[in-house]
């Protein structure tokens, strides 16, 4: 079995998407308001981000960037070997993750930086890998840049109050805990500047202390905007929350706003559950409803 590999070149950034697996069974749980019925009123959704039945196509990757001498890996996907309570499909995988990060010659170990938009199980899950029955690092060299405000909300008391409460708890102990006790964890703000032209910004809703990562790639800028959507539908339906949202009405205020200032711009975004091609740019308002005109990057 071969993962998916996509390579792109945005401005002076070569991206790698490595797509671990689809969601696409999920997403209706995920997103209960987008039914075929009301996914036919948005007119530009087309192919391939749903089906010939308006059902949702959606990924589970991680975008590696290379830019300015740094080697980024945005969100590591579910992972191998994780105990992944409540979710058949996700648990005990045993994917050739590591083998496609290989063949599209990426070296672990020359990974310089690691982003999680958010530390839930789906993007945390290749921190770490199973060597001989522990956790270990899956890139032992780099920095993994978590927002403090996400990471201590999960540690005081999120694990108590949150849905995914005890998914979450195997999750910090599998995927988190084995990069904080190697001293590998930058904790960051949620507005934060990483340097070389990589910034966080603040997008809460879906998480406590969720965060866009915007790269600055010479002549063209992109963002990273992890679940601040799920699907490119959201982009037309800002009210459609996840049923997993930390605050379903923030989640959508922060995507009006963001839009709104993306929107006649020609800064690129995708969020990292959007498939191939990813990237695109915003247009519309929030009055007449945002567009995603997909702009497809890849070589």
């Amino acid at each position: 079995m071969n993962l998916k590999i996509i390579k792109s070149k945005i401005g002076n950034a070569a991206i790698t998407q490595i797509v671990e697996t689809d969601i696409n069974d999920a997403m209706p749980i995920i997103l209960p308001d987008a039914i075929p019925e009301e996914m036919k009123k948005i007119a530009w959704l087309d192919k391939p981000y749903r089906t010939d039945d308006f059902l949702m196509n959606a990924d589970s990757q991680a975008f590696f960037v290379e830019l300015n001498g740094r080697l980024f890996v945005v969100d590591t996907c579910v992972g191998n070997e994780k105990e992944v309570l409540g979710f058949d499909g996700f648990n005990n995988l045993n994917l050739p993750f590591l083998e496609a990060m290989e063949h599209a010659g990426i070296d672990r170990n020359s990974v310089t930086d690691v982003i999680c938009t958010h530390l839930h199980f789906d993007h945390v899950g290749w921190n770490t890998y199973k060597d001989n029955g522990e956790w270990k690092p899956t890139f032992p060299n780099a920095k993994y840049h978590f927002a403090k405000e996400e990471y201590d909300y999960w540690e005081k008391d999120g694990f108590k109050n949150h849905a995914l409460g005890p998914l979450e708890n195997v999750s910090f102990h599998e995927s988190i805990d084995p990069v904080v006790e190697a001293g590998l964890v930058n904790f960051i703000e949620m507005d934060d500047d990483l340097g070389d032209g990589i910034s966080v910004k603040p997008s809460p809703g879906h998480s406590k202390g969720h965060i866009n990562v915007h790269f600055d790639a010479g002549k063209e800028t992109f963002i990273i905007a992890g679940d601040m959507c799920h699907h490119p539908c959201q982009i037309a339906q800002t009210d459609w929350a996840a049923i997993i949202d930390y605050d379903q009405k923030e989640s959508g205020v922060t995507r009006r706003k963001i839009l709104g200032e993306l929107s006649g711009s020609e800064i690129l975004v995708t969020c990292t559950h959007f498939c191939s091609p990813s990237f695109g740019k915003i247009s519309g308002s929030e009055s007449e409803g945002f567009v995603f005109n997909t702009v497809d990057k890849s070589e």
